[in-house]
């Protein structure tokens, strides 16, 4: 019997991103093309929300390129961004005049699931959205 460590992906795609400051802006835009074409409108907002921390992170401690899988899973949307910096990042209470270190708040309190998968030359931080029963998925 195999027991599966993720939901079977009913579509996914991915996007290799150069380290470049433009990369949140593109991974966005995609992410909100995506869903737009799967008529996953009711989870837009916060996905676009959260992929942008996770990928401003991945820019930030990491000077390679980031990959980006986007998986519309039968109960979810999950979005996994792997990077090549060490270490398993944590959320933290920023002070409150810190301009940084709230992006993985965010995603604990935005997502409905989420996680870090280490790797041996980097990480994977995860993320899902489940599309409301009242949304305007098809």
């Amino acid at each position: 019997m195999r027991t599966p460590e993720l939901p079977t992906p009913l579509w996914t795609y991915g996007l290799t991103i150069p380290h470049d400051p433009r990369a949140v802006r593109v991974v966005r835009a995609t992410i909100r093309s995506i869903l737009a074409a799967a008529k996953l409108n009711c989870i837009v907002d916060t996905v676009e929300l959260l992929v942008s921390e996770v990928v401003t992170n991945a820019y930030r401690h990491s000077a390679m390129e980031t990959y980006v899988s986007m998986e519309r899973t039968p109960d979810d949307f999950r979005v996994t961004v792997w990077d090549h910096a060490p270490g398993t990042p944590t959320p933290r209470t920023p002070a409150t005049d810190d301009e940084r270190g709230r992006g993985l708040g965010i995603v604990e309190a935005c997502a409905d699931g989420w996680g870090v998968r280490d790797y041996p030359y980097g990480k994977a931080v995860w993320f899902c959205v489940a599309p409301k029963a009242n949304g305007d998925e098809a």
